[in-house]
């Protein structure tokens, strides 16, 4: 994928961080790189979520034509479809040589407005970059995946970095964040550890990777485990976990991530005032349950334990946070934290100790 360096985020009418979570982390990890948001709504009455974050909100797409090198789609599909303003802003975007950078699972080039537009799809067009006879931007579609994965063959098993996986007592919930800050705290201790991303917005922070829902079950372990093995001489690699085992909705992805990375230890990422699984009316597990299904599931392919438990403690102050953290460390006996609130030290140190030789000068 082309290295884009002045990025235009699509946030129309973003008014929480959890429908507009691209956003979210793309400014906390990819700060630089952001020149302006776009959110034809926002107005005084009605603030975007991200405006106080000192970059620029503007009307349209319009507005940073000779600014900007692409624009990132930030939300989530109202109802599964794309809105018509949005589409405006994509093929506003293209006609003027901003590329799209595409987290959805929609392709654009399918869609009758845009190709009204921007004239039909030119051959050159491949599943992961579609081009448009009249647009002179690209959109890149990150969810593309490459078409010869293979199944699992299990030599993940065998690498010589050791592999920590981020897993949740729900979908979005934090799994994301844990992980990369996981690695950047490994990063500053000296160790040789790396990112994996198997998400769309994994992909759009590292540059790489496979989001990983969009591969065919069979093979969604292999995919996994592949990228694994490109970085398998590091000390330790910190993995990027999907979903819920407790969500009906995004399980599958969940179980194949635990059994492609096959970690040697998880973390355990949850949302204490969270009571339902999102989109459904089941209870979430207490953590203890959780533990035990996860230890299990991944005793399938390799032993493993969580660790540490991460808490998205965004909706509580920081006293309730406390509280929180120290009610789920009396639960279940580990360490936990609030990466945000109050940094990620304590999961990395338990991480060191069951890992790191005293004396390694990590």
């Amino acid at each position: 994928m082309r290295k884009h360096t002045k990025l235009a985020l699509l946030v129309e009418g973003a008014r929480d961080i959890f429908n507009a979570k691209t956003a979210s982390l793309l400014l906390r990890y990819r700060a630089n790189d952001i020149v302006m948001l776009v959110d034809p709504a926002h107005s005084t009455a009605k603030p975007n979520v991200f405006a106080n974050q000192g970059v620029p909100v503007i009307n349209s797409i319009k507005d940073a034509i000779g600014k900007v090198d692409a624009l990132v789609i930030c939300l989530v599909l109202p109802e599964g479809k794309v809105p018509a303003s949005w589409l405006n802003e994509v093929t506003t975007a293209i006609k003027n040589g901003i590329d799209v950078l595409n987290p959805l699972h929609i392709n654009f080039g399918t869609l009758e407005p845009v190709v009204k537009v921007l004239g039909a799809v030119d051959p050159s067009s491949t599943e992961a970059v579609t081009v448009f006879k009249n647009g002179k931007g690209k959109v890149y579609n990150i969810r593309a995946v490459p078409d010869d994965l293979e199944l699992l063959s299990l030599k993940v098993l065998n690498t010589k970095a050791k592999r920590v996986l981020t897993v949740g007592t729900d979908c979005n919930i934090g799994k994301m964040l844990t992980t990369l800050e996981l690695n950047s705290a490994a990063l500053k201790h000296g160790l040789d550890s790396s990112f994996i991303a198997t998400g769309q917005i994994g992909i759009l922070v590292k540059g790489e990777g496979i989001a990983v829902d969009r591969v065919i079950s069979d093979f969604l372990p292999g995919a996994v485990e592949r990228l694994v093995l490109k970085e398998q001489d590091r000390d330790i690699l910190f993995i990027e976990g999907q979903g819920s085992l407790f969500s009906p909705l995004y399980s599958p992805v969940t179980l194949g991530l635990i059994h492609g990375g096959a970690p040697d230890a998880m973390i355990l990422c949850h949302a204490p005032t969270r009571k339902k699984v999102r989109y459904t009316d089941n209870n979430l597990p207490d953590l203890k349950t959780a533990i035990k299904i996860y230890e299990s599931m991944a005793g399938i392919v390799n032993k493993s334990k969580v660790l540490g438990i991460s808490l998205n403690c965004h909706d509580l102050s920081e006293a309730e946070a406390k509280l929180a953290i120290a009610e789920a460390e009396k639960q279940t006996g580990l360490p936990a934290t609030d990466p945000v609130k109050f940094g990620i030290d304590k999961l990395f140190e338990a991480i060191k100790k069951e890992f790191l030789k005293p004396g390694c000068g990590c």
